[in-house]
Protein backbone atom coordinates (compact mmCIF):
# COMPACT_ATOMS: atom_id res chain seq x y z
CA UNK A 1 0.00 0.00 0.00
CA UNK A 2 1.54 3.42 -1.03
CA UNK A 3 -1.14 5.61 0.57
CA UNK A 4 -0.63 7.68 -2.30
CA UNK A 5 3.07 9.38 -1.27
CA UNK A 6 4.84 8.99 -4.94
CA UNK A 7 7.99 11.03 -3.03
CA UNK A 8 7.27 11.44 0.80
CA UNK A 9 10.48 13.58 1.82
CA UNK A 10 11.84 15.67 -0.68
CA UNK A 11 14.93 15.65 1.41
CA UNK A 12 16.17 12.79 4.05
CA UNK A 13 19.36 13.75 6.16
CA UNK A 14 21.21 9.99 7.51
CA UNK A 15 22.65 10.88 11.03
CA UNK A 16 25.16 8.00 11.37
CA UNK A 17 27.10 6.33 8.28
CA UNK A 18 27.33 2.64 9.63
CA UNK A 19 26.13 -0.49 7.50
CA UNK A 20 22.31 0.95 8.18
CA UNK A 21 22.68 4.05 7.91
CA UNK A 22 25.12 3.46 5.14
CA UNK A 23 23.14 0.90 3.42
CA UNK A 24 19.71 3.80 3.76
CA UNK A 25 21.43 6.90 1.40
CA UNK A 26 22.35 4.19 -0.93
CA UNK A 27 18.75 2.52 -0.94
CA UNK A 28 17.36 6.29 -1.15
CA UNK A 29 19.52 7.21 -3.72
CA UNK A 30 18.62 4.09 -5.99
CA UNK A 31 14.77 4.05 -5.25
CA UNK A 32 13.69 7.89 -4.66
CA UNK A 33 15.80 9.48 -7.47
CA UNK A 34 15.20 13.40 -7.13
CA UNK A 35 15.37 13.16 -3.07
CA UNK A 36 18.14 15.14 -1.24
CA UNK A 37 20.40 13.13 0.99
CA UNK A 38 22.34 14.23 3.94
CA UNK A 39 24.77 12.26 5.69
CA UNK A 40 26.25 13.06 9.37
CA UNK A 41 29.33 12.18 10.83
CA UNK A 42 31.53 12.46 14.10
CA UNK A 43 34.66 11.17 12.09
CA UNK A 44 35.41 12.16 8.58
CA UNK A 45 36.69 9.29 7.15
CA UNK A 46 32.93 7.48 6.20
CA UNK A 47 32.41 10.60 5.19
CA UNK A 48 35.16 10.46 2.67
CA UNK A 49 34.22 7.06 1.94
CA UNK A 50 30.70 8.34 0.94
CA UNK A 51 31.79 11.60 -0.94
CA UNK A 52 33.70 9.40 -3.43
CA UNK A 53 31.34 7.09 -4.50
CA UNK A 54 28.15 9.67 -4.73
CA UNK A 55 26.48 8.53 -2.29
CA UNK A 56 24.79 11.38 -0.80
CA UNK A 57 24.17 15.09 -1.86
CA UNK A 58 26.02 16.43 1.28
CA UNK A 59 28.61 14.83 3.57
CA UNK A 60 29.07 16.91 6.58
CA UNK A 61 30.19 17.02 10.62
CA UNK A 62 28.07 19.66 11.37
CA UNK A 63 24.57 18.61 12.75
CA UNK A 64 22.84 21.97 11.94
CA UNK A 65 24.06 21.72 8.38
CA UNK A 66 22.69 17.93 8.28
CA UNK A 67 19.40 19.05 9.36
CA UNK A 68 18.24 22.31 8.28
CA UNK A 69 15.26 22.19 5.93
CA UNK A 70 15.33 18.51 5.84
CA UNK A 71 11.83 16.52 6.04
CA UNK A 72 13.37 13.16 7.10
CA UNK A 73 16.01 13.17 9.69
CA UNK A 74 17.32 9.23 10.55
CA UNK A 75 19.23 8.27 13.13
CA UNK A 76 21.58 5.22 12.90
CA UNK A 77 23.90 6.51 15.32
CA UNK A 78 23.75 3.73 18.77
CA UNK A 79 20.72 4.53 20.26
CA UNK A 80 22.76 5.93 23.47
CA UNK A 81 24.06 9.07 21.93
CA UNK A 82 20.37 9.96 20.20
CA UNK A 83 19.69 12.11 22.93
CA UNK A 84 22.91 14.25 23.12
CA UNK A 85 22.46 14.16 18.93
CA UNK A 86 18.64 16.07 19.58
CA UNK A 87 20.26 18.55 22.19
CA UNK A 88 22.35 19.77 19.51
CA UNK A 89 20.13 19.58 16.26
CA UNK A 90 16.53 20.23 17.77
CA UNK A 91 17.33 24.04 17.14
CA UNK A 92 17.44 23.53 13.30
CA UNK A 93 14.51 21.47 12.79
CA UNK A 94 11.66 22.23 11.23
CA UNK A 95 8.53 22.53 12.25
CA UNK A 96 7.16 19.92 9.95
CA UNK A 97 10.05 17.83 9.85
CA UNK A 98 9.70 13.86 11.23
CA UNK A 99 12.51 11.99 12.89
CA UNK A 100 13.01 8.62 13.04
CA UNK A 101 15.84 6.19 14.01
CA UNK A 102 16.81 2.33 12.86
CA UNK A 103 17.59 1.71 16.38
CA UNK A 104 16.63 -1.92 17.73
CA UNK A 105 15.33 -0.80 21.33
CA UNK A 106 12.35 1.25 21.04
CA UNK A 107 11.27 1.69 24.76
CA UNK A 108 14.38 3.78 25.96
CA UNK A 109 13.97 5.55 22.66
CA UNK A 110 10.74 6.95 22.78
CA UNK A 111 11.25 7.46 27.09
CA UNK A 112 14.79 9.55 26.04
CA UNK A 113 14.63 11.35 22.39
CA UNK A 114 10.66 10.87 21.64
CA UNK A 115 9.49 12.18 24.85
CA UNK A 116 12.10 15.27 23.96
CA UNK A 117 11.13 16.15 20.81
CA UNK A 118 7.79 16.04 21.98
CA UNK A 119 8.23 18.26 24.26
CA UNK A 120 9.64 20.53 21.59
CA UNK A 121 7.21 20.52 19.69
CA UNK A 122 8.51 18.55 17.44
CA UNK A 123 7.35 14.86 15.80
CA UNK A 124 9.25 11.32 16.53
CA UNK A 125 8.15 7.94 14.96
CA UNK A 126 10.62 5.01 15.80
CA UNK A 127 11.69 2.50 12.90
CA UNK A 128 13.30 -0.41 13.19
CA UNK A 129 14.23 -2.38 10.03
CA UNK A 130 14.36 -6.06 10.89
CA UNK A 131 17.96 -6.07 8.37
CA UNK A 132 20.93 -5.88 8.80
CA UNK A 133 24.61 -8.21 9.28
CA UNK A 134 27.51 -9.20 11.62
CA UNK A 135 29.33 -6.70 9.44
CA UNK A 136 29.54 -3.07 10.33
CA UNK A 137 30.81 0.10 8.58
CA UNK A 138 29.54 2.00 5.39
CA UNK A 139 31.90 -0.18 3.37
CA UNK A 140 29.67 -3.17 3.66
CA UNK A 141 26.34 -1.33 3.34
CA UNK A 142 24.30 -2.07 -0.02
CA UNK A 143 20.80 -0.57 -1.56
CA UNK A 144 18.97 -3.88 -0.99
CA UNK A 145 19.56 -4.28 2.64
CA UNK A 146 15.79 -3.32 3.07
CA UNK A 147 14.10 -5.22 0.27
CA UNK A 148 11.74 -7.80 1.32
CA UNK A 149 12.23 -6.65 5.10
CA UNK A 150 9.59 -5.66 8.07
CA UNK A 151 9.95 -2.44 9.63
CA UNK A 152 8.41 -1.78 12.97
CA UNK A 153 6.96 1.44 13.43
CA UNK A 154 6.57 2.28 16.79
CA UNK A 155 4.12 5.08 18.31
CA UNK A 156 2.77 6.15 21.47
CA UNK A 157 -0.52 6.23 19.92
CA UNK A 158 -0.25 10.60 19.63
CA UNK A 159 1.11 10.80 16.17
CA UNK A 160 -0.49 12.65 13.52
CA UNK A 161 -1.91 9.85 11.02
CA UNK A 162 -0.22 11.76 7.72
CA UNK A 163 2.91 11.47 9.09
CA UNK A 164 2.78 7.64 9.91
CA UNK A 165 1.49 6.80 6.29
CA UNK A 166 4.75 9.18 4.94
CA UNK A 167 6.78 7.74 7.17
CA UNK A 168 5.25 3.71 6.17
CA UNK A 169 5.37 5.08 2.32
CA UNK A 170 9.20 5.92 2.62
CA UNK A 171 10.26 2.35 4.28
CA UNK A 172 7.84 0.38 1.42
CA UNK A 173 9.81 2.58 -1.52
CA UNK A 174 12.87 1.06 -0.11
CA UNK A 175 11.00 -2.34 -0.73
CA UNK A 176 10.45 -3.22 3.07
CA UNK A 177 6.74 -3.58 4.80
CA UNK A 178 6.18 -1.27 7.34
CA UNK A 179 4.30 -2.22 10.59
CA UNK A 180 3.10 -0.17 13.34
CA UNK A 181 3.35 -1.41 17.23
CA UNK A 182 3.80 0.15 20.56
CA UNK A 183 7.10 0.23 21.75
CA UNK A 184 6.61 -2.25 24.54
CA UNK A 185 5.19 -4.57 22.35
CA UNK A 186 8.30 -3.93 19.89
CA UNK A 187 10.60 -4.70 22.97
CA UNK A 188 9.27 -7.71 23.87
CA UNK A 189 9.48 -9.13 20.50
CA UNK A 190 12.57 -8.55 19.58
CA UNK A 191 13.63 -10.32 22.96
CA UNK A 192 12.35 -13.24 21.86
CA UNK A 193 13.07 -13.20 17.99
CA UNK A 194 16.56 -11.02 17.91
CA UNK A 195 18.19 -10.02 21.43
CA UNK A 196 17.82 -13.91 23.03
CA UNK A 197 18.89 -15.25 20.12
CA UNK A 198 21.91 -13.97 19.71
CA UNK A 199 22.53 -14.76 23.59
CA UNK A 200 21.87 -18.13 22.52
CA UNK A 201 24.44 -17.98 19.72
CA UNK A 202 27.28 -16.27 21.64
CA UNK A 203 26.84 -19.23 24.54
CA UNK A 204 26.61 -21.65 21.51
CA UNK A 205 30.05 -20.63 20.48
CA UNK A 206 31.19 -20.21 23.83
CA UNK A 207 30.38 -23.71 25.07
CA UNK A 208 32.19 -25.09 22.49
CA UNK A 209 35.20 -23.82 23.51
CA UNK A 210 36.98 -26.94 26.03
CA UNK A 211 40.21 -27.37 27.20
CA UNK A 212 40.03 -31.08 26.38
CA UNK A 213 39.39 -30.27 22.88
CA UNK A 214 41.76 -28.29 20.32
CA UNK A 215 40.68 -25.16 18.29
CA UNK A 216 41.80 -26.83 15.29
CA UNK A 217 40.02 -29.81 15.75
CA UNK A 218 36.28 -27.68 15.99
CA UNK A 219 37.86 -25.57 12.83
CA UNK A 220 38.04 -28.62 11.12
CA UNK A 221 35.09 -30.69 12.05
CA UNK A 222 32.21 -27.16 12.41
CA UNK A 223 30.29 -27.52 9.32
CA UNK A 224 27.22 -24.68 8.38
CA UNK A 225 25.03 -26.22 10.85
CA UNK A 226 27.67 -24.45 13.74
CA UNK A 227 28.60 -21.94 11.72
CA UNK A 228 25.05 -21.03 10.89
CA UNK A 229 24.06 -20.96 14.09
CA UNK A 230 26.42 -18.70 15.39
CA UNK A 231 26.79 -15.83 12.46
CA UNK A 232 25.57 -13.62 14.46
CA UNK A 233 27.16 -13.33 17.54
CA UNK A 234 30.51 -12.17 15.49
CA UNK A 235 28.79 -8.70 15.57
CA UNK A 236 30.21 -6.07 17.63
CA UNK A 237 30.40 -6.74 21.15
CA UNK A 238 29.90 -2.81 22.14
CA UNK A 239 26.99 -2.50 20.09
CA UNK A 240 25.45 -5.55 21.64
CA UNK A 241 26.43 -4.83 24.94
CA UNK A 242 24.41 -1.78 24.47
CA UNK A 243 21.52 -3.61 22.83
CA UNK A 244 21.08 -6.04 25.39
CA UNK A 245 21.30 -4.40 28.12
CA UNK A 246 18.83 -1.20 27.16
CA UNK A 247 16.43 -4.10 26.56
CA UNK A 248 16.99 -6.33 29.59
CA UNK A 249 13.68 -5.56 30.86
CA UNK A 250 12.60 -7.62 28.14
CA UNK A 251 15.23 -10.03 27.48
CA UNK A 252 15.22 -11.42 31.14
CA UNK A 253 12.06 -12.83 31.51
CA UNK A 254 12.40 -14.82 27.98
CA UNK A 255 16.08 -15.91 28.91
CA UNK A 256 14.76 -17.00 32.39
CA UNK A 257 12.53 -19.02 30.55
CA UNK A 258 15.22 -20.77 28.76
CA UNK A 259 17.32 -21.44 31.53
CA UNK A 260 14.68 -22.98 32.76
CA UNK A 261 13.67 -25.55 29.74
CA UNK A 262 17.64 -26.13 29.56
CA UNK A 263 17.70 -27.68 32.89
CA UNK A 264 14.63 -29.68 31.70
CA UNK A 265 16.50 -30.97 29.01
CA UNK A 266 19.63 -31.78 30.77
CA UNK A 267 17.10 -34.07 32.79
CA UNK A 268 15.93 -35.62 30.13
CA UNK A 269 19.39 -36.67 28.77
CA UNK A 270 20.43 -37.43 32.05
CA UNK A 271 17.34 -39.86 32.54
CA UNK A 272 17.89 -40.78 28.80
CA UNK A 273 14.03 -40.15 28.53
CA UNK A 274 14.00 -40.77 24.80
CA UNK A 275 10.15 -40.37 24.32
CA UNK A 276 9.69 -37.14 25.88
CA UNK A 277 12.81 -35.58 24.68
CA UNK A 278 11.67 -36.58 21.58
CA UNK A 279 8.42 -34.63 22.17
CA UNK A 280 10.78 -31.56 23.33
CA UNK A 281 12.30 -31.61 19.83
CA UNK A 282 8.76 -31.67 18.17
CA UNK A 283 7.36 -29.07 19.78
CA UNK A 284 10.72 -26.97 19.03
CA UNK A 285 10.09 -27.71 15.40
CA UNK A 286 6.80 -26.61 15.35
CA UNK A 287 7.46 -23.37 17.11
CA UNK A 288 10.25 -22.46 14.49
CA UNK A 289 7.78 -23.43 11.35
CA UNK A 290 5.19 -21.43 12.86
CA UNK A 291 7.27 -18.36 13.55
CA UNK A 292 9.17 -18.92 9.66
Amino acid sequence: MSFGFSNPFPSVAVLGPGLIGGSLVMAVRECMPGAEIRLWARRESPLQFAKERGLADLCTQSLGEAVQHVKLIVLATPTGTYSELGTKFVEYLDKDAIVTDVGSTKGNVHAGIGSFLKKQGHLFIGSHPMAGSEKQGIEHARPDLFKGAVVALTTDGSEDQIALDKLRSFWEQLGAAAIAMDPHSHDEIVAAISHVPHLMAALTARTAISPDIALSALGQMAATGFCDTTRVCSGSPELWTDILTQNAEAICPCLERSIADQRRVLQLLQEKNCRELQQWLAEAKRARESIC
